[in-house]
């Protein structure tokens, strides 16, 4: 049978991956290291040719002869699915072929190296490949371990296809494909890792200056060739190099001829080579910002410029349909002719004038206040692919909320006493106590940083802060000066990613505070150090209604009150805030208050009912707004953004919709219910095997209905690439969440849901997260993992504490060489999912 045939498949591709294995050994790795061949090639090169192949040749021989044995005795219900397990659930293969697979670059560049200067080892290699069965060259052979657990997986997926359900071996094949495919991500994240700190390495050596680029949390994204303003009013061609945290502008001069620009082929540093870069400035993202006074005027640039061009398809559609009549069309061809040509010019000139498309205006927040960054890129697509890819980089950076390196600060009420509970992260996560601090409900909360030092309090204008010049002796235009000149002017370098030493007396203002906001309309000040339970509130401030919602964002705090206003409070130019005199705003109204609030671009992206305005925070008014629903009596209830997606559900509804955050058009609507249902049928359940099944197996049907019938989306978070979607029913899902461009109209493949593996009884009312450094977590015990995305892996860890009610929740953590990822879920209990970053 179909079955049978796929095993005697497996066997046989076992037996061949284990012979060239023993062609490596035998052929290659103990020739060379034998006393006679020692001058072919140095006996340590030899050893990182074939590093861990003696181990990995040990291992599959062992696995070979146990798929022998089942084939000799080969029965309708014989089973391999338990082999598998054994074989690939062995930490010491997945060490061995990790370890091997980081290595298997730097082998074949020692190949590659020796060839060259060796001849008698290229005859070596030359004879050995002729003389072995099958003829493969040495690189040909050393890719295969590379290559070996994709086949498995795909075999796998055959063997289960032809294996009944109720065959003895079907879950333990199910089993075997979830830990093959498992491990086979995690050798190629590490593969991945590998390769980015290499990358790394190298784009340090090629930029002169430049040290300490290389980090474990760094990735390169792009680099780019701009013109920058330099001294004397003219402007001098520049690099800019993009990081996940990081933008470096460095001069750039050519070895030879002119400059190279990037071709988009070949490996980065291949295209860097072909000129000299010198570090001009080190800035880490977390500083800039980019200019959006001139966005409206760009935008409606690039909206006519759209236009246009798509004007002009239409006309070569139409021209092309016109050659189908039958009769005769020489006038409208004419027409069409004539507006083609109009139509091309203007689009043209548009191009060719609009230099301002091509501009791009950042802001550096230093130590001597705010400055202006120019930017000229090449064309405008550039500009606006560098400020996508800037963009994403700053939305995945993980702010800083906080001095408290270890607490969670978690706001509960009983509908009489507003409560806080501390919850201590390390070593073990711990409920250090939790106090009344005011006789209403707490509906809010958030953190608010100090005054940093490289801040400046006084809010200005962007046209008057002073622009950056780069002035360097590396330009291109500057090619004949010595190296020696170039050595002896001083540079420009700035590091902008340096703490500077504070004064004492300013400690007390670099400390973040915590602002609670309550039914009665009061707000509550703490500094996030203070111990809540001897000192009391820093600042006390009395509203006429409700605090719905508070946010930080450009060193103010905006307050949405129930009546429909915001109230903005500034610094008083101290470390204090102007509490006395804020300013106050109509957004929403009574019926529909702003209940929501995100930050986005420098603007307020506010929930109102069922209508999402977008509030300019320079000037105050909102700029745009568009309705979700028609319905007034089902709000927005939980909303997030990342990227160009803003992701949100409505009030008693199981459907997560998303919509784009340029044209604010619906992309696409993701329903819940299915995967919900999944995760709530007992077979389901059992046949999974996980932990989740202590919820749900043993409940009847009726709850089992109930929860079904009445789901709703209850909370939502975009983290890392993921959406996590918390519901009603208890179940935790997970949402890949896809690439967004400003051009995207609709999306054609909606993303997978997927239930996480364990459940809770009651809704998932929250969910937040923090980020770990990873020696913190070292030595934990965690209980299961949750495959959620293909480089990550999660673990659930209970935190132990059941509180009345919970409204919202807020972190404390400096998010610096952050490794591991904790994802907080209230569900009756607090439980902690960690992702490892890896």
């Amino acid at each position: 049978d179909t079955r049978t045939h796929v095993v005697v498949e497996l066997y046989d591709n076992e037996r061949t991956y284990v012979e060239s294995l023993q062609i490596l050994v035998t052929k290659y790795l103990e020739p060379l290291k034998s006393p006679e061949n020692t001058n072919l090639l140095d006996s340590t090169l030899v050893d990182e040719i074939f590093y861990q192949i003696p181990f990995l040749l040990n291992h599959h021989q062992t696995f070979l002869e146990e798929l022998k044995k089942r084939l000799e005795h080969w029965d309708i219900k014989q089973k391999i699915g338990d082999i598998f397990l054994e074989m690939f659930s062995k930490s010491s293969v997945i060490e061995n072929y990790t370890n091997y697979v980081n290595n298997w670059k730097r082998a074949r560049e020692i190949i590659k190296s020796a060839q060259q200067s060796k001849s008698a080892f290229a005859r070596f290699l030359e004879t050995t490949a002729r003389e072995h069965k099958g003829k493969l060259a040495l690189d040909s052979l050393l890719i295969k371990p590379i290559q070996k657990f994709p086949k498995y997986e795909l075999l796998l997926q055959r063997l289960i296809k032809h294996t009944d359900v109720t065959h003895p071996d079907h879950n333990l094949l199910l089993a075997a494909q979830k830990e093959v495919h498992d491990q086979l991500l995690k050798i190629n994240c590490t593969e991945r890792e590998a390769l980015e700190l290499e990358q790394l390495r190298e784009i340090e050596g090629l930029i002169e200056g430049l040290i300490e680029l290389v980090s474990a949390d760094r990735q390169y994204l792009r680099h780019d060739l701009v013109s920058m303003a330099a001294g004397g009013g003219t402007r001098k061609e520049r690099a800019l190099f993009l990081f996940s945290d990081l933008l470096l502008v460095t001069s750039i001069k050519r070895r030879s001829g002119t400059i190279r620009r990037p071709t988009g082929q070949g490996s980065v540093t291949s295209t860097l080579e072909a000129n000299k870069y010198k570090l001009l400035m080190k800035i880490a993202l977390e500083d800039l910002e980019i200019v959006r006074s001139k966005d409206e005027n760009l935008r409606q640039m690039m909206t006519e410029i759209e236009n246009l061009s798509g004007d002009v398809g239409i006309l070569n559609q139409i021209n092309e349909l016109s050659w189908s009549l039958h009769c005769s069309h020489s006038q409208l061809d004419d027409v069409i002719r004539d507006m083609l040509t109009s139509l091309n010019k203007q689009l043209m000139e548009q191009q060719n004038s609009d230099s301002q498309l091509s501009c791009l205006d950042l802001t550096l927040n230093t130590s001597n206040g705010l400055e202006n960054i120019s930017i000229v890129f090449s064309k405008p697509e550039k500009r606006a692919s560098w400020e996508e890819s800037f963009n994403e980089a700053k939305h995945k950076l993980a702010p800083t909320l906080g001095d408290n390196g270890k607490d969670v600060w978690v706001c509960n009420s009983d509908g009489y006493v507003g409560q806080v509970c501390i919850l201590s992260l390390q070593p073990e996560p711990t409920v250090t106590s939790c106090n009344g601090v005011c006789n209403a409900r707490i509906l809010c909360i958030a953190s608010v940083p100090g005054v940093s030092y490289r801040g400046n309090n006084n809010r200005e204008d962007t046209e008057e802060h002073k622009t950056i010049q780069f002035d360097s002796s590396s330009s291109s235009d500057e090619e004949d000066k010595s190296d020696n000149e170039e050595a002896d002017e001083p540079q420009k370098i700035l590091d902008t990613t340096e703490v500077s030493s504070l004064d004492l007396e300013d400690i007390d203002s670099q400390h973040s505070t915590i602002w609670l906001g309550t039914e009665d309309g009061c707000i509550h000040v703490y500094n996030s150090s203070d111990n809540i339970r001897i000192k009391k509130n820093k600042i006390r401030v009395q509203h006429g209604s409700s605090i719905l919602c508070i946010i930080y964002l450009d060193n103010r705090v905006f307050i949405a009150l129930a009546n429909g206003d915001i109230t903005i409070y500034d610094r008083d130019g101290a470390s204090g805030w102007n509490i006395n005199s804020p300013t106050t705003v109509t957004v929403g109204s009574t019926c529909m208050p702003v209940s929501k609030m995100l930050p986005n671009a420098g603007k307020l992206w506010c929930a109102c009912g069922s209508t999402i305005k977008v509030f300019n925070t320079q000037t105050l008014i909102t700029e745009n707004n568009f309705t979700i629903n028609n319905d007034s009596n089902k709000p927005v209830s939980c909303v997030v953004l990342f990227g160009n997606g803003l992701w949100l559900s409505l009030q008693n509804s199981a459907i997560v919709k998303c919509f784009h955050t340029l044209n604010f058009e619906l992309l696409c609507e993701v329903n819940v219910a299915p995967a919900v249902t999944k995760m709530l049928t007992s077979e389901y359940l059992i046949e999974t095997r996980t932990d989740f099944d202590k919820f749900v197996v043993g409940c009847d049907d009726i709850i089992r209905q109930h929860k079904a019938a009445c789901l709703r989306v209850t909370s939502i978070l975009a983290c890392k690439d993921l959406l996590w979607i918390g519901t009603s029913a208890g179940v935790l899902l997970t949402m890949p969440l896809p690439h967004i461009t400003s051009s995207t109209t609709k999306l054609s493949n909606v993303p997978t849901v997927t239930g996480v593996s364990h459940g809770h009884t009651g809704h998932v009312r929250f969910l937040t997260f923090v980020e770990l450094n990873s020696g913190s977590c070292e030595g934990q015990q965690h209980r299961n993992s949750y495959k959620g995305k293909p480089d990550q892996r999660n673990n659930l860890k209970l935190l132990g504490e059941t509180v009345m009610k919970i409204f919202e929740v807020q972190i404390y953590r400096k998010l610096q060489g952050a490794k591991i990822l904790q994802i907080i879920c209230y569900c009756g209990t607090f439980d902690r999912y960690d992702i490892n970053m890896k």
